[in-house]
């Protein structure tokens, strides 16, 4: 049985994201091809619903209150097929990119073609992983409600000092049965680069093969999310420092845009990162591959 390193892994996440972002970047290209696509749809959506009226709305100096109003009416009037194509492209040029980051770390492919079989093959294992992870909140819940029923009877019966102690239980296992939720959860995501990379992602079998990781994934991705969390902390505050330094004009619109853009682009990389190194040291690569922007072998031990 195989077990996540989970300190040397966390490590191994940031360094390869922080020293190969524009290597990931460049092997996205087919993604922003989609999002490219996708916008122009959102775009052409709120066009033909009147959004862009809103804008002279503003120059004219209009109350707020009609502006408001007029906005309401372009958010609602721009549901419709075009916003729903702009949708599904930007939800592809989502797994399309996911493909491709999975396939660079994993692999060490950093150019592509814009449409692979992986594409259908990964979008299809996540919806598999999202029902899966429905089922398992749906088997939680029926189990809480049981315990606060039971809760609840013992009360109606004057049984005060049991109703404490389930009810104790019941705050304890709410903590305890989120953590196993994001432990189940983090090892069928497992089968999104199992799929990435041209294997089946049959979402049970690699879910078993990380059997003995539950606990292990879940302070993996703590720690992650705690990093995670104070790196976007500082660059709000960064970013916030960068406003007021250069006041509201264009140019500082654009640079902050752009900042925020990078920023947006390195956490997603994070989180598929995160995803390909747990696979590669729990369930193994095929072929004896090594990553490509990552510098550990796998582990079988700790």
């Amino acid at each position: 049985m195989r077990k996540l390193p989970v300190i040397r892994s966390v490590s191994e996440v940031f360094s390869g994201v922080t020293r190969h972002y524009f290597q990931l970047v460049g092997a996205a290209w087919p993604a922003l091809v989609f999002v490219a696509v996708g916008l122009g749809l959102y775009g052409w959506a709120y066009y033909e619903s009147g959004a862009f009226e809103v804008f002279a709305m503003i120059q004219q100096g209009q109350s707020m209150d009609e502006i408001a109003a007029a906005m309401e009416a372009a958010d609602r009037g721009a549901i419709g097929p075009a916003y729903f194509a702009g949708f599904l492209i930007m939800f592809l040029a989502s797994a399309v990119a996911a493909v491709r980051w999975h396939r660079f770390v994993l692999m060490g492919e950093g150019n592509g073609v814009l449409v692979r079989a992986e594409d259908g093959r990964y979008i299809w294992t996540f919806i598999k992983v999202m029902l899966l992870y429905f089922v398992a909140i749906v088997a939680l819940a029926l189990v809480f409600v049981g315990i606060a029923g039971i809760a609840g009877a013992s009360s109606d019966a004057g049984n005060s000092g049991l109703t404490s102690i389930l009810m104790l239980i019941f705050g304890i296992g709410i903590v305890a049965a989120y953590l196993l939720v994001l432990g189940i959860l983090l090892r069928l995501m497992l089968a999104l680069p199992d799929a990435a990379i041209g294997q089946p992602g049959k979402v049970i079998g690699v879910f078993s093969a990380s059997q003995g990781n539950t606990w292990r994934m879940v302070g993996y991705g703590l720690l992650i999310g705690l990093i995670y969390t104070v790196i976007l902390f500082g660059l709000v505050l960064i970013m916030g420092l960068l406003g007021a330094v250069l006041g509201g004009g264009a140019i500082a619109v654009l640079l902050l845009g752009a900042v925020g853009l990078a920023a947006y682009f390195y956490f997603l990389m994070l989180q598929i990162t995160m995803l390909s190194v747990a696979y590669r040291e729990i369930v193994g690569l095929p072929g004896g591959h090594e990553g490509e922007a990552t510098v550990a072998e796998p582990t079988p031990g700790l």
